[in-house]
């Protein structure tokens, strides 16, 4: 980034801004190398003015969360990586007359395990399948994150669009959610921010929903690796099927390229042994593909986003 888009960009951003932020540190494959400059948003017109700053001067940009599903090239990021700051992980329970459901505003940065802690706190029920995910709110309605046979589509009522302009509200029915995934987000052009969620909860007793919470998070860390850096389910389980088991069934547990090894724990998990690089990933991701094709016939799809 040039010295003048630099100058630009520390005029419009109050916090301070990291040039040459290595990505490694803000991913939890713990691989990546350096954005040309990472910028920490305090509040909705700051988020503006970075847009409007990247639109206007022709520079990328794109919004990470707590780097859980992401992996980011070696080679880094050529323009601006935005995360959302404090301004953005309110949780605010809306006055409202007991119902059905309970309505919970909450900003876009707020992590998806302490939002549940919140919930349970507050005897609200509905979304304890998210306390073992180590993402955003933000982050999991844009991939539709879930668990446990649960995702985001079944809490969400509305969410918050901050563009150059203005703020939407849109309601989660003029959304489109798949597996995985909101189609109606990845079929956008780049142009907006997701800055609040507004969710649906249902009122229960605080014990239980924290005695569920915790047999999940048991089930958890039986099944998964979590001593060890890795972005989550590498692959998307195909329909009626599952992506570890189609890639322990094709001999791969253990498979290593360079410190990129897949799980012996859980084959549909890629850990870091240490000094893995992002390539050393993107080779391992490959070669899974292969031998599952080969082996099954079935063609993974990854979840993993590659920056």
């Amino acid at each position: 980034m040039s010295s003048s888009l630099k100058a630009v960009l520390t005029g419009v951003v109050s916090g301070k801004i990291l040039w040459d932020a290595p990505l490694s540190a803000r991913t939890t494959y713990r691989v990546g190398g350096p954005a040309d400059a990472l910028v920490t948003l305090l509040d909705v017109k700051e988020v503006q003015a970075v847009l409007r700053f990247c639109y206007e001067e022709n520079v990328a940009w794109k919004l990470i969360g707590r780097g859980s599903n992401i992996l980011a090239s070696d080679d880094g990021y050529r323009g601006v990586i935005i995360v959302l700051g404090d301004g953005f992980k309110y949780i605010n329970r809306l006055a409202e007359s007991p119902g059905e459901y309970y309505h919970v505003h909450v900003g876009a940065a707020v992590g998806l395990p302490r939002l549940a802690d919140w919930c349970a706190t507050e005897e609200l029920s509905g979304f304890e399948f998210a306390s073992g995910i180590p993402g955003t709110i933000g982050g999991a309605v844009v991939m539709n994150a879930g668990a446990w046979g649960k995702s985001m589509v079944d809490v969400i009522t509305d969410v918050e669009l901050t563009d150059c302009d203005q703020t939407r509200i849109i309601d989660a029915k003029n959304l489109t959610f798949s597996y995985r995934c909101c189609d109606t987000f990845a079929a956008q052009k780049n142009d907006s921010v997701l800055t609040g969620v507004l969710i649906k909860l249902r009122p229960s007793e605080s014990g239980q929903i924290r005695a569920t919470m915790h047999n999940l998070l048991q089930k958890r860390k039986e099944r998964q690796p979590l001593g060890l850096p890795n972005g989550g389910s590498v692959f998307k389980n195909p329909e009626n099927d599952s992506a570890g088991r189609l890639i322990e069934a094709a001999g791969l547990k253990g498979v290593r390229i360079g410190d990129a090894e897949v799980s012996e724990k859980h084959a549909n998990f890629i850990v870091n042994q240490g000094s893995a690089s992002a390539a050393d990933i993107l080779a391992l991701m490959d070669e899974i593909k292969i031998k599952v094709k080969q082996q099954s016939g079935v063609e993974l799809i990854p979840e993993v986003e590659i920056l």
